[in-house]
């Protein structure tokens, strides 16, 4: 899996400042790796073990969830100073697994821009663990203006 190059010119906003409305304790993108033009890189920690009984139960989900944010997160990627913009799921299509993340998994999740039409914008993504890729699946987000912060 080849990384996005970052330009070490640009700082990375944190996963608390990305325009989508999560919070702990759904706040599924725990940190963000790498970025260029058109692509993304986050990062995420299924929960161990001893955590709740639902979150260990259901790593499938909890891997779609992640993806789903951030597709979501990858607007914020690009925005000037004082701009913003939220991403709203709009669809999740095509979602396969090729294997099963267990608890306490750190996930990369890549994302990656397909196309554009107006307001919405197609989005692949893939969940790795370590060398091997774990899901995929085609995201489809609405851009629309958010508030700005007072």
């Amino acid at each position: 899996m080849g990384a996005p190059a970052t330009d070490p010119g640009k700082t990375l906003p944190t996963v608390t400042t990305l325009p989508i409305p999560h919070r702990e304790p759904f706040l599924f993108v725990t940190e963000q790796e790498a970025v260029s033009d058109g692509e993304a890189l986050f990062r995420y920690e299924l929960p161990r073990m001893g955590d709740t009984f639902a979150l260990r139960m259901f790593p499938e989900l909890l891997t779609v969830e992640a993806m789903a944010q951030a597709s979501a997160a990858f607007h914020g990627l690009n925005q000037e100073p004082g701009e913003v913009e939220q991403g709203v799921l709009a669809s999740v299509d095509r979602v396969r697994f090729h294997g099963r993340p267990n608890p306490g998994d750190a996930l990369t999740i890549k994302i990656r821009k397909k196309k554009e039409f107006g307001a919405l914008v197609m989005l692949d993504g893939e969940v790795w663990v370590h060398h091997r890729m774990v899901a995929q699946g085609e995201f489809v987000v609405r851009r629309e203006p958010g508030r700005a912060a007072s």
